[in-house]
This record gives structure tokens, C-alpha cells and sequence, in this order.
């Protein structure tokens, strides 16, 4: 028998089951393998062919047992329970009681693959917010599944140094952290489904070990220094040809060429954005003049949105259309003031805010026309002659 509390038991498995298949015609990939041992350590392992997961937590356990039922429908009855709960392995069954309520799930026998015990080289180690900070660029990674070399997160170690790279072939962007630990000299190309899997389950206050399993095997363990979380997440990284080296050239040369700088509140940029999109287009016109930002939509059917933005342009006059999605996802992932760099209107675009930095490429709108060109017309004004009287 395994004793447990509720809350933990519904913690282990509400993280694990994010890496099992819903309703998989293999019914491998929609198992939960439990591991009880008699010392007291309890394991939840979830599979689903790209990523495995294990939560480990402590109980009381009478005897050592290991058995497999669906992942979901345990995870929807533990969230109905509260207080201790008790499992009871039966010759083909899972027995789970909890106070007055007695509730039969049926063991499937299927052999999942575990993870946590293995010898592992120690790549680095990082704050749950720094790992959280780099994931920001993750909505920079490309859907298009002709280009599945930019479907990855991509991480840089070495020495003090994290970066993380994302690009889609019309935006792009990255973001460093310094590490408190030297990290040994690594490039792992994370799936992109397993980036935001790990991103969702690492909170701030975590501890993330990143280690390495052979060539394309990698290792996370996610534990708090003040409870009893110890999750561990492990995939199989896309080869390493991710043109790392290519966009941050891309990068250097764009900031090369900047001429007007802009700096803008991010809620007055997030407002903007909106603003566009409730016209019904993703086509953004962003202008800086005489040291004012202004950001128009493309004219429709519905209307035209102009704002001129609280915040400040220093250098040359510049402007640029750009594409209101791509312009979110800066948004999103930028907490304070943004600085936007433009230099022409065929050049990226670039944005940054501390340890973010990315770019946009533009849009290339035929017969278009400055939203604004009217307002930076010179006034003629005429004013009458009087005629003085002779003296």
C-alpha cells in the first residue's frame, strides 16, 4: 500500500502526464508508470516518443511495486480527491481510496522508458528565472515544417555565458543570462515542443541542472531548495545545424546601420499593436520624425488607426511597414521600456529591452503610402498687409 497526500500526489502527476499522449493509439505513450519503493521514494514516468518525464516525491510505501495505468484518467481522479489518499496495486487493477470514495483503474501492461538514474555530464545550472528569461524567444521559433532546422530553441553554454537563439526566416531573436557556475561549452538544439513543455513546468524560484546523455541526449532536473519538487525531463536534441552563427552576424550587421533610435513604454507599444489589429490588418506603419514615434495601420475597409506613441526618436528620420504579429510577439516578451532601432525601410527592424534582443524583417508593400506624410507638410500661413498711414 502507498500512502500519500493528495496535493502532492496531483502535483507529481499534473506535471508528468504533460509528456503523455491523450487518447495514442499506442498505448505506451498514454501510460503513467508508477514506482514505489519500499525505502520510500515514489516515482510518476510519462513517455510520449519525443519527451519523458518523472516526477519523484516521498511516501509511505509498504513494498516495493511497479505498475502502468492511463495517464489522464488518474490525473482527472486524483484532482477530485483531498486529504490522504491510499493505493492499493490488486492482481490487475489500481485500487485508489480516499476517505469513503473507492475508485478502480485497470493496469495496462506496457513497458515505458525511465530516466533519472543515469551517470550524466554536468553541462550547467541555472535559476529558474534565467531559464524562464530565456525562453521569451520561443514564439520567434519557426511553424513551418518545411524548415525544420529554426523548429528548435537553441542553446549556447560557455563559461558564464547562456544564450538562447530563435528564428523563422522573417523574424529572429535572442537572449543572454549570466550564470552564477561555470558551464561547461555546449549547443543543444531543443524540439521546440519540449522547450515549452519545460518552460511551463520551471518557476522562478527553481533550480534547473542541464546534463548531457551521449550526443544528442540531454537531461533536466527541475528541484526548489524549499519543497520536495524533483522533476526530471529528457529528450533527444535535432542535429546542431541551426544557423546560430549566421543570425547573430545578421544581428551585428542590422545594429551597424541603425539611424534612428527609438524608445518606447511597452504598454504604449502593446496598445498600438492592438490598435492595428482591430482594424482588421497586420500591416504597421512605425515612423520616427523630428524626435515624435508614430504608429499607423494599413488603411481598409474599416478605417485607419494613427497614434503618436508616448516616448522619444533621437538620429535620422526613419520608418518602416512592419507585420503586427511579429510586433506582439516583441510585446510579449519585452517587461519595460523598448528600444527600437530602424535603418531604412528595406533593413530589419530591431528591438531590445535588457537581455532581449530581436529583429523583424519588413514588409515590402507596394504603392504604399506614410499614413503621416500630410502631418510633416510646413504650414503656409498668409498673413494680411496693413497699410500704415502717412504721417
Amino acid at each position: 500500500m502507498i500512502t500519500i497526500p493528495q496535493e502532492i500526489l496531483a502535483e507529481a502527476i499534473t506535471a508528468v502526464t504533460r509528456a503523455s499522449l491523450k487518447s495514442s493509439t499506442i498505448a505506451a505513450l498514454a501510460v503513467v508508470r508508477i514506482d514505489a519503493s519500499a525505502t520510500g521514494a515514489l516515482k510518476f514516468s510519462c513517455f510520449n516518443g519525443e519527451t519523458a518525464a518523472q516526477a519523484k516525491v516521498y511516501a509511505r510505501c509498504d513494498d516495493d511495486a511497479s505498475v502502468c495505468v492511463d495517464a489522464q484518467t488518474l490525473k482527472a481522479v486524483a484532482d477530485t480527491m483531498l486529504g490522504e489518499v491510499k493505493l492499493k496495486i490488486e492482481p490487475k487493477s489500481l485500487v485508489i481510496e480516499n476517505g469513503a470514495n473507492r475508485t478502480t483503474l485497470r493496469i495496462i501492461e506496457e513497458t515505458i522508458p525511465t530516466i533519472g538514474d543515469e551517470q550524466a555530464e554536468t553541462i550547467a545550472t541555472l535559476t529558474g528565472l534565467a531559464l524562464r528569461s530565456l525562453a521569451r524567444i520561443i514564439p520567434f521559433t519557426s511553424t513551418d515544417d518545411s524548415r525544420r532546422t529554426l523548429q528548435v530553441l537553441y542553446l549556447h553554454f560557455d563559461g558564464n555565458l547562456a544564450r538562447a537563439q530563435a528564428a523563422d526566416g522573417f523574424s529572429a531573436g535572442y537572449v543572454e543570462e549570466s550564470l552564477a557556475n561555470t558551464a561547461a561549452s555546449a549547443n543543444i538544439s531543443l524540439p521546440v515542443s519540449f522547450a515549452r513543455l519545460l518552460a511551463s513546468l520551471v518557476d522562478e524560484r527553481d533550480t534547473l541542472l542541464v546534463q548531457k546523455l551521449g550526443d544528442n541526449r540531454f537531461l533536466f532536473q527541475v528541484t526548489h531548495a524549499d519543497s520536495d519538487k524533483h522533476l526530471t525531463l529528457a529528450t533527444v536534441t535535432a542535429a546542431n545545424d541551426f544557423p546560430a552563427k549566421q543570425v547573430m552576424q545578421l544581428f551585428d550587421g542590422s545594429k551597424s546601420s541603425v539611424v534612428a533610435h527609438l524608445l518606447l513604454p511597452k504598454n504604449s507599444l502593446a496598445q498600438t499593436v492592438k490598435m492595428v489589429g482591430a482594424m482588421g490588418t497586420v500591416e504597421t506603419f512605425i515612423k520616427a520624425a523630428n524626435g515624435s514615434v508614430k504608429i499607423a495601420s494599413a488603411e481598409t475597409s474599416t478605417g485607419q488607426a494613427r497614434n503618436v506613441l508616448e516616448g522619444t526618436a533621437s538620429g535620422q528620420d526613419a520608418k518602416a511597414w512592419l507585420s503586427a504579429t511579429f510586433l506582439k510577439r516583441v510585446t510579449d516578451a519585452c517587461k519595460a521600456e523598448v528600444r527600437v532601432g530602424i535603418a531604412n525601410e528595406k533593413s530589419p527592424v530591431l528591438f531590445s529591452e535588457g537581455s532581449f534582443t530581436a529583429m523583424i524583417m519588413p514588409l515590402m508593400i507596394e504603392k504604399a503610402k506614410d499614413p503621416f506624410a500630410n502631418d510633416d507638410e510646413p504650414i503656409a500661413i498668409s498673413l494680411p498687409v496693413f497699410e500704415t498711414a502717412a504721417a
